[in-house]
């Protein structure tokens, strides 16, 4: 038995890695030829005999250049102020006249020896006339004449004086002399002063080379793209080729000549990016859902769901990324799986989808919005129509979603608003793809989705019809354990649409023969009174196999077979057990094993919710009196019975989710089997006021 199992394991495991070397073939392939463009072999000159379109939004990078160098050129030449100019102007002028102070201070020295210590001073350029004058200045009128020549410099600078401007120069150093002029001073001693103070009007603004730079980079980094949009036409039919159009071909890999080298990092490039890729969906898949990963058929399904999205994508995407049907995966293994697994799964290849698109950053964040809301708005479907109103709230909100993000990144607002409506018919694709779909891989992979589960609740389906039809208590029985399983399902979180289909049809093996069974006896005989308790045990077990027999022959889904399968366990018929025990000569002869069913014990939450719920419902509607302790004592009887004798050990249900169950049960049915109160009876009377001989009863 060890060896077989160990070589079921590796015959699963070679299985696995085949199917994830063919899901990794087909998607690299898909990838390769999205992305590497189809090539030609041109040179400048040659006439093409087709339009030649980009097979993708390219940035022209030399008309950007030109573009940048245009805007460049009208950038001036960018200037900055030095006031360290004017300030050390001020100090040289105050350093001359606190000389000139000391100087007047040297009595006994000679004018030459005064002279020979002003010349000293260079900067001021000063003739010997021009320094005998400044000496001769009165010491009491120097403080007064220093004021106004630093008064006089400090006006000149508040033009700016530009580099290499000699006009500006010129025409401050005028402006300075004039005014020395209107102090009406000496004319020697105004000479002086006049080359004092020209002397320090220089320039204070200064050429800045690396502002300049920096304002050229401003201007540049805000000069917008040329881009070459996807399906532009390069070159065009009959007309020469320019190197031009050389170039952007190059650039988009579509010469023949190109680098095989640059191709070969794309490939690699594109294989990792696949790889990680799918790493991650089958990893998410194997640490949550193990299960579901040691089970090739599921793991099948869920490639085939993802290859069914790309090719999707890489078809219908040559009309329009934006009519991609991004939804329609995510609603699949909603309805085929678990929202969970839908939402990681379709994420992750909304970025592939993004990838097969140019990894068009709209795109990426549009396919993983539709992903979110694909599985979200299906998570608990419970009407048909719930796929409609998925479909159109996935449609609208991914086309607000388009129009925001499309104003953000285009001027173009018309533009905008087509991709908006392409989004729209999209979106409503996705809905018309699932539902096409989907029988397929139902049918292919034994699945079965809420939508098929739905078609079985309606009560004109031939079994139901003919459990209502032959066996109506059954019927009505089968009602109340479907709402009772509802509840306990929503309660635990089961899935609450298996539960309530499983319930409807969990005892349609009743039909074939209704009156053995005490919910359809109206007023008819009990036929087990004529027959030994063996042959009623029989008939009692066998509706489960003729149940099924039925199921099969009406091509149920698997998993509610299973619940027919299930529903009873391996539980004892006690009452007929124990009458044929006590009536028998030989009571050590009655096999137990002959009174009970044969199984197998619930596997699923579902089936043993189903379990749960057909026993209480039955045993609480054989209670004469259901008082509401009568009905508290039965329920917990019967759980208990069922968790002792271990018929609930395969099924998953915890503790804490039968408390749960129990409680759901006991709030349901005292709400349905409480005992009604019995109102006074009272006497009648007739039109004329005389009493109706109690021929009429007033009771609830």
């Amino acid at each position: 038995m060890d060896i077989k199992q160990n070589n079921k394991w590796k015959n699963n495991r070679i299985q696995r890695i085949l199917l994830f070397i063919l899901v990794f073939s087909i998607g690299y392939l898909l990838l390769v030829t999205a992305i590497t463009p189809k090539q030609y072999s041109l040179k400048e000159g040659d006439i093409p005999r087709v339009d030649i379109k980009a097979p993708r939004d390219i940035v022209d990078e030399k008309a950007t250049k030109e573009k940048e160098d245009q805007a460049a050129e009208k950038v001036g030449k960018q200037y900055t102020s030095k006031p360290e100019v004017k300030k050390e102007a001020e100090d040289n002028v105050r350093a001359l006249f606190d000389k000139l102070v000391s100087l007047s201070n040297m009595a006994s020295s000679a004018v030459a020896d005064k002279q020979t210590e002003l010349k000293k001073l260079t900067i001021f350029q000063l003739t010997d006339e021009q320094c005998k004058a400044l000496i001769g200045i009165s010491k009491d009128t120097l403080p007064g004449i220093e004021d106004k020549i630093v008064n006089i410099i400090d006006s000149a600078y508040e033009k700016n004086i530009q580099e290499k401007d000699e006009g500006a120069l010129k025409e401050a150093k005028g402006a300075v002399s004039t005014q020395i002029d209107n102090l009406n001073l000496d004319k020697d001693v105004s000479s002086a002063l006049k080359q004092i103070a020209q002397t320090q009007i220089n320039p204070n603004v200064f050429f800045d080379e690396e502002k300049t730079q920096e304002k050229i980079q401003e201007v540049k980094k805000n000069v917008s793209k040329v881009i070459i949009k996807q399906n532009q036409i390069i070159v065009k039919e009959g007309e020469p080729v320019t190197q031009d159009q050389i170039d952007i071909l190059s650039d988009l890999g579509m010469l023949n000549d190109e680098n095989v080298t640059a191709y070969v990092y794309i490939y690699l490039a594109l294989a990792i990016f696949w790889m990680i890729i799918l790493f991650l969906q089958y990893g998410y898949v194997r640490i949550n859902y193990g299960e579901i990963y040691k089970n090739n058929k599921k793991l099948i399904l869920i490639s085939t769901i993802n290859l069914i999205s790309l090719v999707l994508a890489r078809t219908v995407g040559v009309i329009s990324p934006f009519l991609i049907p991004f939804a329609c995966a995510p609603m699949m293994l909603t309805l085929l799986l678990n929202y969970k697994i839908s939402f990681v799964l379709s994420a992750l290849n909304a970025i592939v989808i993004g990838a097969l698109n140019g990894f068009d950053v709209q795109i990426i964040i549009l396919g993983i919005v539709s992903s979110v809301l694909g599985a979200a708005f299906l998570k608990k479907m419970q009407q048909r129509n719930e796929l409609l109103y998925s479909t159109l709230y996935t449609a609208v909100v991914t086309v607000i979603l388009t129009l925001s993000t499309g104003i953000l990144i285009s001027s173009n607002f018309g533009d905008v608003l087509v991709k908006g409506g392409i989004t729209f018919i999209g979106g409503l694709l996705s809905g018309i793809f699932a539902l096409g779909i989907l029988p397929f891989l139902e049918g292919t992979f034994n699945e079965v989705t809420t939508l098929k589960l739905l078609e079985l609740s309606n009560p004109n389906t031939p079994l139901l019809k003919k459990l209502l039809m032959e066996a109506p208590g059954t019927y009505h029985h089968s009602m109340l354990v479907a709402n009772l399983s509802e509840m306990a399902a929503e309660e635990v979180g089961a899935n609450s649409v298996i539960t309530r289909i499983g319930s409807y049809y969990h005892d349609i093996g009743k039909t074939e023969r209704p009156y053995f069974f005490g919910e359809n006896q109206m007023g008819i005989d009990n036929p087990h009174e004529n027959i030994p308790p063996n042959l009623s045990a029989m008939i009692i077990k066998s509706h489960v196999k003729d149940g099924l027999e039925l199921a099969k022959k009406y091509k149920l889904p698997k998993v509610i077979q299973d619940i027919i399968l299930e529903h009873h366990g391996k539980t004892l018929v006690k009452y007929f057990y124990y009458t044929m025990k006590n009536s028998a000569e030989n009571p050590e002869e009655i096999k137990e094993e002959d009174y009970r069913y044969e199984g197998p014990i619930p596997s699923s939450k579902e089936a043993g919710i189903v379990m749960l719920s057909d026993s209480v419902e039955a045993a609480v509607r054989s209670i004469k009196k259901p008082t509401k302790d009568a009905i508290n004592q039965m329920v917990n009887c019967i759980i208990d019975d069922k968790l002792s004798s271990g018929q609930l050990n395969d099924c998953d249900l915890t503790l804490k989710d039968i408390e749960k169950i129990r409680v759901c049960f006991l709030t349901s049915l005292n709400s349905i089997y409480h005992q009604r109160i019995e109102y006074p009876k009272e006497k009648m009377k007739d039109f004329n006021g005389e009493n109706n001989k109690g021929k009429f009863k007033t009771k609830e």
